[in-house]
Formats: structure tokens, C-alpha cells, sequence
């Protein structure tokens, strides 16, 4: 979850060891076998709801998110985030319903934007 920090020195080295690791997967012939990602924070998001709202922070988008994605398109790998339903509900405990952060049976969330209708956290 590097990309919650200020260290850009570390951020900007992310995508070559990425790269380093997945080069010596296709040594091996495990290229397709085994996948390198890395999870991230939802300090990467600048707004995240609702979902059909979700954009990366400017700053990070054009020196490492977009090569990034594209590492990780070009080698089938999922991009992931570490979304903790905890701090939603806790930061918005009167719009977040715990059920809706527990998987539990909810009226779910609609996004306005797109009329779909969310029923847990990850599923937005």
C-alpha cells in the first residue's frame, strides 16, 4: 500500500521490481502460471462513491498508476485494493450500514449516477 504514503522514492520503485519479478516468472516458464500484483490503499482513490464515480488521485495517475495498469493488463494481473469496510462505516456510520460492510441482508445502495443497486461494500 505504498501509494498511501509520500514516499516517492519508494512508489517509483514498485513497477520496475514488478517487472523484475515477472521477468524471472517467464524465466522459469511460469509466465501465465503464476500473476504479480500488488494490493493498494484506498488512499489511491480520490473519490470512491459512488462506485461509478471512482477516479485515482491526479497526482498519482500519470507517473505510476496508468504504467501500472498497463503492466498489469499486459500481464493478466488484477489490480487490487485493500478497502477495510471497517473505516466506511466507522468514518459514516449514519449513510454506511453495518450490514451493508458485514455482507449481512440490507436494503443495499444505489448509485445515482447509474441506478445500479450495490448490497455490500465490495460489490460497489
Amino acid at each position: 500500500e505504498i501509494f498511501g504514503s509520500n514516499n516517492t522514492q519508494l512508489m517509483s520503485q514498485l513497477l520496475p521490481a514488478m517487472q523484475n519479478l515477472q521477468s524471472a516468472i517467464a524465466s522459469l516458464g511460469l509466465d501465465g502460471k503464476i500473476t504479480i500484483s500488488t494490493p493498494h490503499s484506498l488512499a489511491v482513490l480520490s473519490t470512491s462513491f459512488p462506485p461509478s464515480a471512482g477516479a485515482f488521485i491526479p497526482d498519482l495517475i500519470n507517473p505510476y498508476i496508468k504504467p501500472l495498469l498497463q503492466f498489469l493488463s499486459q500481464t493478466n494481473s488484477p489490480f487490487m485494493i485493500n478497502a477495510y469496510p471497517f473505516f466506511a462505516y466507522k468514518s459514516n456510520p449514519q449513510s454506511v450500514s453495518l450490514e451493508y460492510v458485514l455482507f449481512q441482508p440490507n436494503p443495499g445502495v444505489t448509485d445515482p449516477n447509474t441506478g445500479l443497486k450495490y448490497y455490500n461494500m465490495f460489490d460497489a
